[in-house]
């Protein structure tokens, strides 16, 4: 694997952690007349239609929904779908914490389904990144394990096993493609469920209110987003994603800090050094070139 391909990889998604993070304290705010369930159906149906649009223009009705786009989708649908239940019982926090086990999950499920070897400067980086997140949440877990903790922790696991698969099915194909079987297929469960809880569609009076806010997720937090995501998961380790991924928690926190006011503990500021350390550690790894170019 070329160094330069490898580097740019890293450097695309660390972009993808920095949106995710800067948009964070714009999602906690816009969800409020909304509710985060009919938040999320709308940044995907609006991020499927934008990179459905732009896929088809380039390669056709075949380029939209690829078979193989179709099992990181419905995963990623998944990761949200248990996430957004978690929410109902379980506190921000303790939901951050949760959802960022998946740097943990990804190079066991990696091991597991693809035989990616994790070397162990990648698993000092997934420890630092770990004990990262768990410091910016202010060593604080779970009071108690209810049904909403464990949504989350599955939630997490959807989340690595949509890294995984990507890692796997995105070599060799079209990153425009990919993305958008993915949105679409992730807009589809999502609109299906949501329907068939509520038996109405989205309520367009409270979705006019976040509009600002759903046009920026959806087009840049989602669309443009898992675009990059899945064109870095073509040139780079898996393990790699779910690390330079987890600079989201990072830039959430200065976002808030530069902008809202907010005061980082030392805690935050120890947990922020952690994880730019774990990102440090794999963005500066040398890997052998038998490993083949992605």
């Amino acid at each position: 694997m070329e160094r330069g391909r490898t580097a740019a990889g890293d450097a695309a998604l660390i972009g993808v952690a920095a949106i995710w993070g800067i948009t964070f304290p714009i999602v906690a705010e816009a969800i409020r007349p909304v509710g985060t369930a009919e938040f999320v159906q709308a940044r995907f149906l609006l991020a499927a239609l934008a990179v459905g649009a732009a896929a088809a223009r380039r390669g056709g009705f075949r380029a939209v929904l690829p078979g193989v786009s179709i099992l990181p989708g419905l995963l990623l649908a998944a990761g949200f779908l248990l996430q957004t239940e978690g929410l109902r019982t379980v506190g921000p926090s303790a939901s951050a914490f949760l959802t960022g086990t998946n740097v943990v999950f990804v190079p066991i499920l990696a091991s597991l389904f693809t035989g990616e070897r994790t070397t162990p400067r990648r698993w000092a980086a997934v420890a630092a990144a770990f004990c990262g997140i768990f410091l910016l949440q202010g060593l604080r877990l779970p009071d108690s394990w209810s049904r909403g903790e464990t949504w989350t922790l599955l939630c997490a696991l959807a989340f690595a096993g949509q890294i995984v698969a990507l890692g796997r099915l995105a070599p060799g194909r079209d990153p425009l493609s990919m993305a958008s079987g993915q949105m679409i297929s992730a807009a589809v469960v999502l609109t299906v469920l949501a329907m068939a809880e509520t038996g109405a569609p989205l309520p367009l009076e409270a979705i006019s209110r976040a509009a600002p806010a759903i046009l920026l997720t959806g087009l840049l937090a989602t669309a443009a987003a898992f675009f990059v995501q899945t064109w870095a998961q073509r040139r780079v380790p898996t393990t790699h994603v779910a690390i330079c991924l987890s600079g989201e928690t990072v830039f959430a926190a200065a976002f808030s800090v530069v902008f809202f006011g907010d005061a980082l503990p030392v805690l935050g500021w120890c947990g922020a050094a952690a994880v730019a350390l774990a990102i440090l550690l794999v963005t500066t790894e040398r890997i052998p070139s038998s490993r083949g170019a992605h």
